[in-house]
């Protein structure tokens, strides 16, 4: 290892509280996401195409403000498409070894830009990708959000939890909505928060930590 490196590792483990600020999304980096989510809300757009790309847009330029991700779009395999794949980074990685920063180091995302929940057959699909992509998280963003309720046949979110107790595989499902209003947040405490709602079966919003000047940007 050569010392130039060394002394950046040195560096990341030594200011590694002051590092987490700069992995907060910006008022500006707000503003500008927020835009691109009324945008998919308004449906305003000129092809269908363009319509079911949105969402997966939108995805990959949140995930990569920071560069903590690398980021593959439309992956295929030999049975399936996969919407979207990421894996850390050099920076990512170096994060991730050299920090308390929980990161994953690769996960699958599906995206479904549809007008109503997602039903429980997308879930049941997604899970079954993730197993034969030996990949353990998976994110599953909707306009919508999924369906739920008593009906273990149409209960997106119990499928969910059931797969999270049966193989330690979580689905971390965002509805588009959760990605408004970032400011002051981190990629990696909601992912962080998400999967311990997910692991713990507690509330989701009780794992978020606010951050000191949040008021700040509510202004």
């Amino acid at each position: 290892m050569s010392e130039k490196l060394m002394n950046l590792i040195d560096l990341v483990k030594s200011q590694a509280d002051i590092l987490k600020e700069d992995f907060k999304f910006t008022r500006t980096q707000e503003d500008d996401i927020n835009k691109l989510i009324d945008d998919i809300y308004a449906n305003n757009f000129e092809t269908t195409k363009k319509q079911g790309d949105a969402l997966e847009d939108l995805t990959s330029i949140i995930f990569n403000v920071h560069k903590l991700y690398d980021i593959k779009r439309n992956v295929r395999t030999s049975t399936n498409e996969i919407d979207l794949k990421f894996r850390l980074s050099d920076i990512g990685f170096l994060m991730k070894n050299n920090t308390n920063y929980y990161l994953e180091e690769e996960f699958l995302v599906e995206c479904k830009n549809y007008s109503t929940p997602v039903s429980v057959t997308y879930i049941g699909k997604f899970s079954s990708l993730m197993r034969v992509s030996r990949i353990k998280q998976g994110i599953f963003i909707s306009k919508k959000g999924l369906t739920g309720g008593n009906d273990r046949k149409r209960d997106s979110k119990g499928l969910i939890k059931k797969i999270a107790l049966r193989d330690a595989s979580y689905i971390l499902d965002f509805e588009l909505s959760d990605f408004k209003n970032l400011a002051g947040k981190s990629l990696q405490e909601i992912l962080f928060a998400k999967r311990e709602s997910l692991r713990l079966d507690v509330e989701f919003d009780d794992l978020i930590e606010h951050h000191n000047l949040e008021s700040e940007f509510e202004e």
